[in-house]
């Protein structure tokens, strides 16, 4: 019974995560020279991580990672990140727990990256200096709550599988 009212809870939260990123307040700063016409700084909620194929018979690995902290921590991790108008990531990672114990997942951006966009493609450099690229779409959105939305997709393919970033945050 516990088992199901916690589950019931995570979904519920899940459904409402990007709400949680609007008390962060808006970003007021200025869209950076050489972005994609929609501005990408923002806090921005992380909602899924698609891989496809699937890996055995998991599809989304954000979902995967957040079940596995609800039933075995007892905690639900919610990912939002802070686009910088510098450039900057700063990941803020907030948990609601019954007991601590999540660690980030390395899927996401971590402390220390920067994020910079030239057309359609999002380019997310590391600390060590490596780079990766994504395909960038910016799209509107609708919350659950019917508040309207924006949509940041990240597409990127390594190896045989694409891999789908999906953040969102209110408007």
């Amino acid at each position: 019974m516990k088992k199901t009212r916690l589950l019931w809870v995570a979904a519920l939260l899940l459904t409402t995560l990007p709400l949680v990123a609007t008390r962060c307040g808006k970003n007021s700063d200025p869209v950076p020279k050489n972005t994609h016409p929609v501005t990408v700084a923002n806090v921005w909620a992380w909602q899924n991580l698609l891989v496809s194929p699937p890996v055995g018979n998991i599809d989304d690995i954000l979902d995967f990672y957040v079940q596995l902290n609800v039933i075995t921590a007892q905690c639900l991790p919610i990912f939002l990140y802070d686009f910088k108008s510098d450039g900057t990531i700063t990941p803020i990672q907030e948990q609601i727990c019954a007991t601590t114990g999540s660690s980030p997942l390395s899927f996401g951006p971590q402390t220390g990256d920067k994020w910079s966009v030239k057309g359609n493609t999002i380019t997310i450099t590391h600390p060590d200096g490596s780079k990766d690229d994504a395909q960038l779409e910016l799209k509107d959105g609708k919350l659950t709550s019917g508040a309207k939305s924006k949509i940041m997709i990240w597409k990127r393919k390594i190896g045989d599988q694409t891999y789908t970033w999906k953040f969102e945050r209110k408007v």
